[in-house]
């Protein structure tokens, strides 16, 4: 018998698309508050959460049909910080056209538009996507008459392919850290079944930060419901290198290997909420593992330019519960002159920051008792700060009851300390600060801690002992009683600094463009109720010898200082006026000369030469002049101490870390 071929062609050209259209009719005029409301009681008894729209579902025809809700949420943990866990502006499930022929609808792909999704974890350790079923869904009904054993259980409705589009995935972690903020811009997984390798696609970035793409294997479907995703296999770009991520996460555990490299390191940043410098090129090996009772984090190698790092971070609860965060870090090398600090933000206003004498580092006392953390850090050389830095340790302690911070290292020829306890029992705490330098170059020392007080090619010695109390550093200094030594040998003193100074005592000083060569400077700051008291200043150059004193008003920024100089030579005698210097953080500098305080300072009688007193100390072997004639200050110019400049009563009144008062408003009128 012969089969009509092209008859049968022209039939089926007719009957499938009347087949097509008839399917996508029977489809948009189906009842979908039925098949919504199952998907809805079926995401419930796997999850034991709601499942809300605000926009119900609607069929929208075209050349792939789908059905879209809008407003789309599901709820929280009870104990989370918001009710919903996912918000999503728009869902869109492209149905299955051969299902649909056959008078079924199924789900062939899913896109997420808008998604907000929160992933956080409490106190006790619990995260918001340990999802169980309800207790009203755990069992069978008694209309369904069905034993325990024959009642299958709920299983999550799946879908082939989910796409994600313009959304953001927050991690809080809690324990006072920030959290982290991925916005993702596209990302894609598609498997065959549930139980099937989960192929991943996406691109991610962190806000103002550089994006990175990732492709490969992430477990399954049904294993990152359970909390146990499986063999996890990524690779891709990150920033301008790449980045690659392999290991798995299954009932043994947590085995995890990283790499990755690239031109600048300062990309991991933002990830990491660390302010990481930029330099490069970086390569970078660590692995994540879990241990029996924590979590451990190990930086095999961390090489960036001929800066060399090793170390380790162990994540556990102890005891008590209390989590304990325990870092190891080995530095063999670090060259300061590759590494650039990061990017500052704009400032507030777009007007530039002014510096400020005190910095306003916070404690952070509000989180000591809630994480014991102790860091260790080893640098074997440092490089790059014009005299090489080596044998230096970095310790950091905290609980509930104890803040410590030191620091020590060999610098050049000579040493420097430091060393912060902040003790939070009491009201507001109590904070010890102890720090000492022996020959060390300021220059180095201005690039250590940030405060640069022009003296680059000067060395110093500084010896540091404040106390206060507060819960910052500003708090604590505003407040702190102490004293502050500095014995400083032979430098240049910047000229901009002395732009402001009168006429004569810039002539006086001599010096060129470039600044003002000096042979010593010494003083002495007696602290008291944040004030610094400066009772014997020496400053000792090629041309003149200055003495003096003043304050500076840690609360204000504030400070205000007088000066007797006298000449080295009888030319210059006439130049060699007191005079008065103001000043303070964020306003510029003015001087004044003020001959009468001469005939205060200088009583009658035989006048002792300041030149004279610094010379023949200059004599002694391995002795800093000034430092040795700064307690003999008072003496030789016994006026000197009575003239001192104070803060004034408003000034000494104001306290710190206290908001001014408001003026009061007048109250409005009523009307009768």
């Amino acid at each position: 018998m012969r089969i009509p071929w092209r008859r049968l062609a022209w039939v089926l050209a007719a009957v499938i698309p009347l087949a097509v259209i008839g399917g996508l009719i029977w489809g948009a005029t189906r009842d979908l508050s039925r098949y919504q409301a199952r998907l809805t009681e079926q995401i419930r008894k796997v999850t034991g959460r709601e499942l809300t729209a605000k926009v119900p579902l609607v069929v929208k025809i075209g050349r792939y049909p789908a059905m879209v809700a809008e407003g789309v949420t599901l709820t929280n943990a009870p104990w989370g910080s918001r009710p919903e866990l996912a918000r999503v502006r728009k869902l869109t499930l492209f149905l299955d056209p051969v299902a649909l022929l056959l008078g079924e609808i199924k789900i062939g792909r899913l896109v997420l538009e808008g998604a907000d999704i929160l992933v956080e974890r409490n106190d006790v350790g619990d995260t918001n996507l340990d999802m169980l079923p309800p207790p009203d869904g755990s069992g069978p009904h008694p209309g369904e008459s069905r034993s325990l054993r024959l009642r299958t259980s709920a299983a999550f409705p799946w879908i082939g392919v989910i796409e994600i589009q313009d959304s953001v995935l927050t991690i809080a972690d809690g324990g006072g850290r920030p959290p982290v903020v991925l916005e993702v811009a596209t990302a894609s997984l598609k498997s065959s079944a549930p139980n099937q390798p989960l192929q991943f696609e996406g691109r991610f970035s962190a806000p103002q930060a550089r994006p990175f793409t990732l492709t490969g294997t992430a477990g399954s479907f049904d294993g990152w419901m359970r909390g146990l995703p499986g063999n996890i296999d990524l690779q891709g770009g990150f920033g301008e290198g790449k980045i690659s991520i392999k290991g798995g996460v299954g009932v043994k555990g947590t085995n995890v290997q990283i790499t990755s490299e690239g031109p600048d390191v300062s990309a991991f940043g933002p990830y990491i909420h660390l302010p990481v410098p930029r330099g490069g090129p970086y390569s970078l090996s660590a692995k994540a593992a879990t241990q029996r009772n924590g979590f451990k984090v190990e930086v095999t190698t961390l090489k960036v330019g001929a800066s060399e790092l090793t170390g380790d971070a162990l994540f556990r609860p102890d005891r008590k519960g209390v989590p304990t965060v325990t870092v190891n870090a080995d530095v063999s090398r670090l060259d300061v002159s590759e590494l650039r600090a990061p990017p500052a933000p704009p400032p507030a206003g777009g007007s530039p920051a002014q510096p400020r004498i005190v910095p306003t580092l916070p404690f952070a006392a509000s989180w000591l008792g809630r994480a014991a953390v102790s860091v260790t850090v080893r640098l074997g050389e440092v490089v790059g700060l014009g005299s090489k830095m080596q044998s230096g340790s970095v310790t950091l302690t905290a609980n509930d009851s104890r803040f410590a911070f030191r620091a020590a290292a060999t610098i050049g020829g000579g040493s420097a300390g430091f060393d912060l306890v902040y003790d939070p029992t009491g009201r507001i705490g109590q904070a010890t600060l102890t720090a000492s330098a022996n020959r060390v170059s300021l220059g180095e020392l201005a690039s250590v801690i940030g405060f640069d007080l022009g003296l680059r090619d000067a060395v110093g010695d500084i010896d540091l002992r404040l106390r206060g109390g507060g819960r910052t550093t500003r708090d604590a200094l505003n407040s702190a009683s102490g004293s502050i030594d500095i014995a400083v040998t032979k430098g240049l003193w910047p000229r901009e600094p002395l732009a402001n100074w009168p006429a004569e005592t810039q002539r006086l000083l001599g010096g060129a463009d470039s600044g003002v060569p000096f042979n010593c400077i010494a003083g002495r700051f007696d602290v008291s109720g944040g004030v610094a008291s400066l009772r014997r200043l020496v400053v000792d150059t090629s041309r003149t010898t200055l003495v003096g004193g003043g304050y500076v008003n840690l609360r204000t920024e504030g400070w205000e200082f007088i000066l007797a100089p006298e000449a080295r030579d009888a030319q210059n005698a006439a130049l060699a006026s007191p005079l008065r210097l103001k000043g303070g953080s964020g306003r510029p500098t003015s001087g004044a000369l003020e001959p009468n305080l001469a005939k205060l300072i200088i009583g009658a009688g035989v006048v002792p030469s300041l030149v004279s007193q610094v010379n023949q100390a200059a004599r002694q072997t391995g002795v800093n002049p000034c430092a040795a004639v700064a307690p003999r200050v008072e003496g030789l110019r016994p006026g000197l101490r009575a003239q001192m400049p104070a803060p004034s009563t408003a000034d000494l009144r104001q306290r710190a870390g206290r908001p001014a008062t408001p003026p009061q408003q007048p109250s409005p009128k009523r009307t009768p």
